[in-house]
């Protein structure tokens, strides 16, 4: 079936990650079911953006749902994974109130055939994410937690707003390594693939503005 679709500048772009055809990245995603599960909180600014690592976790995790909104009080289907005693939701927001993931007990064997671990990220601008908790009374009542990330982020396409901040595909990558059952290492491919959408991005850019200096010399 056609994955792709013409904007209005007849440019090809695919319908599932809403790049270009020259930097879709469709074919190389091995989906995979993940423990723990995620929900992707976008603010709806964010779905206008070609490039979003929310949008390309949610295609390597199966079991990744995303929810789109500012204001998520009402959202029903939020309300129902929160208040479904088969989940342990924790959501990811930095500051005085959050626990570090790793002062988290891991679910007990026993538990872990009834309950699942669900983390749920905002995927938003720091000031935006900021909004959307304010808004969002359901998303108050959760427990923060938050993590230290080890690295800078690899998003060098995107300004982040401190050294220390990491996209919605590290963050996931992140809390999966430390607290995931994935011993065959499935869940690197998050990284994989978002490193090489970076490295195309850049190399494309690169192109680009060399065109434009061959172009301005003629």
């Amino acid at each position: 079936m056609e994955r792709y679709e013409l904007q209005s500048n007849n440019r090809p772009v695919c319908y599932r990650c809403r790049k270009a055809r020259v930097m879709c990245y469709c074919s190389h995603v091995k989906a995979f079911v993940s423990n723990p599960e995620f929900v992707i909180l976008l603010h709806p600014k964010e779905t206008r953006k070609a490039i979003n690592t929310g949008r390309m976790a949610s295609l390597v995790l199966e079991n990744a749902r995303i929810i789109v909104g500012h204001d998520l009080s009402d959202d029903l289907q939020l309300n129902d994974l929160i208040n479904d005693p088969s989940k342990r939701c924790f959501l990811l927001f930095p500051g005085p109130a959050a626990t570090d993931l790793n002062a988290i007990a891991p679910l007990e064997l026993e538990d872990s055939n009834t309950q699942t671990d669900v983390f749920l990220i905002l995927d938003a601008t720091w000031s935006m994410a900021k909004k959307m908790l304010t808004l969002s009374t359901n998303l108050q009542k959760l427990p923060l937690v938050m993590f230290q990330p080890p690295h800078p982020s690899r998003f060098l396409i995107r300004e982040q707003p401190g050294l220390v901040c990491f996209s919605t595909i590290e963050t996931i990558h992140h809390i999966i390594d430390q607290r995931g059952h994935h011993p065959d290492g499935e869940h690197h491919q998050l990284l994989s693939l978002f490193e090489s959408m970076v490295q195309k991005q850049i190399g494309y850019e690169e192109k680009n503005r060399a065109s434009l200096r061959l172009a301005k010399k003629d």
